[in-house]
């Protein structure tokens, strides 16, 4: 493995990654090998070794049967992502990932499907669904930016003390308080934002990159060669801007 080798780590793939959320991970690969660099994906699953090198955590969106699957076995990776996270390491949950990671999900019925407690937040199911287009601003690693997406879900977060959310309600529902859209931790974040997340927003792609890099003291940039995935996005965010307005009755 070079020394300039992006490692990436793509928590319980089956279980959570029902929303094309692989996407996120072949983009953090293709982005990264167009910027001339090495890459290296692991997979998780359950009963695994716990992954003690990572660039990059990621974990897709899925329902709370799949979250409820591996709850217990996940309880073994929060020190391993306590360490990451402390080395400056992202660590990125959507949808029903970024629900593991939280301190757990309580369902309508009162109960507790537990999470790991990465996020101090938790999760209470029984909101009104929000099956949306979805547009959000975050100031995650820069400037403020734009993101599109699409949200589906029924589920309030309710953020602990001193923890701050990860963006701001534009166009959608969310999952906060007040226009609040999920949470951020340092360079680690948890969101609804599916469609999925990263392919629709390279420049955030870019931004978790360089989070994840830079602490390594690799360069990246993003250049021609990333400019037919940037035009793609593009077009694919020109269609929710048009449709923001839209939403879809939950089947």
């Amino acid at each position: 493995m070079s020394a300039d080798t992006l490692r990436l780590v793509h928590l319980y793939p089956e279980q959570l990654g029902v929303s094309g959320d692989r996407g996120n991970v072949t983009t953090m690969v293709a982005r990264a090998r167009r910027a001339g660099l090495e890459t290296e994906v692991v997979e998780y699953r359950v009963g695994d070794d716990v992954p003690t090198v990572a660039d990059v955590v990621l974990l897709g969106h899925g329902p709370l049967s799949g979250v409820r699957s591996v709850s217990a076995d996940a309880q073994r990776l929060l020190p391993a992502l306590e360490g990451f996270a402390a080395s400056g390491v992202p660590v990125i949950g959507v949808g029903g990932g970024m629900e593991l990671l939280t301190n757990g999900v309580v369902t309508e019925q009162g109960e507790t499907v537990p999470g790991i407690g990465f996020f101090d937040a938790t999760v209470r199911r029984g909101a009104p669904r929000r099956t949306n287009y979805f547009q959000v601003t975050t100031t995650y690693g820069g400037d403020e930016l734009t993101l599109f997406g699409f949200e589906d879900h029924a589920a309030h977060l309710e953020l602990g003390t001193g923890v701050e959310a990860f963006g701001r309600v534009v166009h959608g529902g969310g999952n906060g308080t007040d226009g609040a859209e999920g949470v951020v931790r340092g360079a680690s974040f948890g969101t609804q934002l599916k469609g999925p997340l990263l392919p629709l927003n390279p420049a955030l792609s870019d931004r978790v990159l360089r989070a994840a890099l830079t602490r390594r003291s690799i360069s990246y940039h993003a250049g021609e060669a990333h400019a037919k995935l940037d035009e793609y996005a593009e077009q694919s965010q020109r269609v929710i801007r048009e449709n923001l307005e839209r939403s879809f009755k939950a089947m």
